[in-house]
C-alpha cells in the first residue's frame, strides 16, 4: 500500500475531521491525508492531502511520528502513516468528493466513528507529544488488538 499521511488541523480547542467516502477509511471520521507520491516527501503529502481534502492551506506542520499498521490480524507490516499536525492554516473549509469536514471540540471527539486505533494516540498528539506506534488490528481491521507506543521526545 505504501507509506501515508495524516495532518491534524487544529484551532484552538477543534479538530478538523473528514468523513471519508472512499479508501481504506470510508465510512469512518479520520484527519486529512493520503498515499505520498513518489515526487513527494511526507510533509509535502500532508499539505497537498490537507488542501485536496478540505480547502485550507497548511503550513508550520509538526511531526509527532509514525504510526505502523499491522492489519488483517497479520504480524508484518502493512503500511506507515506519519502523523502531523499543525494550527497555521489559510481559507476556509469546504467539503468535496473525499468526504464531509467538519470541527469537533477536543472533547466531543466521535471514537465511535473513528479507527479503533485513533483512541490510544490521538490524546498524545492533541498534547503535542511525538512518538512512534506499532498497531495490530484484528482480522477484520475492526478492533485493535495491542498496540506499542515509544515517546521520542
Amino acid at each position: 500500500m505504501g507509506d501515508m499521511t495524516v495532518c491534524h488541523v487544529l484551532d484552538g480547542n477543534k479538530l478538523l475531521l473528514k468523513m471519508a467516502t472512499r479508501g481504506i477509511s470510508q465510512g469512518k471520521w479520520n484527519g486529512p491525508g493520503g498515499k505520498i507520491d513518489s515526487s513527494e516527501d511526507p510533509e509535502q503529502c500532508a499539505i497537498r492531502e490537507v488542501f485536496e481534502e478540505t480547502g485550507l492551506e497548511v503550513r508550520d506542520l509538526t511531526s509527532h511520528g509514525s504510526l505502523k499498521f499491522h492489519m488483517d490480524g497479520k504480524e508484518e507490516l502493512s503500511f506507515i502513516v506519519h502523523l502531523f499536525s499543525t494550527k497555521s492554516f489559510k481559507g476556509q473549509i469546504k467539503s468535496t468528493d473525499e468526504g464531509e469536514v467538519r470541527w469537533f471540540d477536543a472533547d466531543d471527539v466521535p471514537y465511535d466513528a473513528m479507527w479503533d486505533d485513533d483512541k490510544y494516540w490521538l490524546y498524545l498528539m492533541l498534547n503535542g507529544r511525538k512518538f512512534d506506534m506499532d498497531v495490530y488490528f484484528d482480522e477484520k481491521n475492526k478492533r485493535v488488538l495491542k498496540y506499542f507506543t515509544v515517546l521520542t521526545d
